[in-house]
């Protein structure tokens, strides 16, 4: 279960299907309350950019109760230039510090991969990954 306001990814960064040196750093997004009046506007339950908080409390408790919003946690992601908000499930989310140190492994991994393109054996992702980190690469 994360807190509200902690910072997560989930492996997403822009540009990930160019060459590794345009490759961006990971997007970052802050994990928000389930009532939260920004994770139910614009939604199907309220069309409109700034739902009333006791409507949105009421409905947020409803469908918590019937189960509707297990494991998935509304999360603001900031893309820079914009920001977006997705509900996420959390087995997808990982801490952000952790979502960096696999994008870079991920980094060194292709640049690898582009520098020896006749290697017979790929190497793995871990090999890339500090030694207290090489479980993210399983997950």
């Amino acid at each position: 279960m994360w807190k509200t306001g902690a910072w997560v990814g989930a492996g997403r960064w822009p540009n990930q299907d160019a060459h590794p040196d345009f490759w961006h750093k990971p997007l970052r997004g802050q994990v928000l309350d389930f009532c939260d009046v920004r994770a139910w506007a614009n939604s199907v339950y309220f069309p409109e950019d700034n739902p009333h908080p006791g409507a949105v409390m009421g409905l947020a408790l409803k469908l918590r109760e019937q189960g509707v919003l297990d494991d998935v946690v509304p999360v603001l992601w900031d893309a820079g230039s914009h920001r977006r908000l997705t509900w996420e499930r959390e087995a997808a989310l990982r801490p952000y510090e952790d979502d960096v140190v696999l994008w870079r492994a991920a980094r060194a991994f292709r640049l690898d991969e582009l520098k020896h393109p006749r290697r017979r054996k790929r190497r793995d992702l871990r090999d890339f990954l500090p030694s207290p980190q090489r479980g993210l690469a399983l997950g």
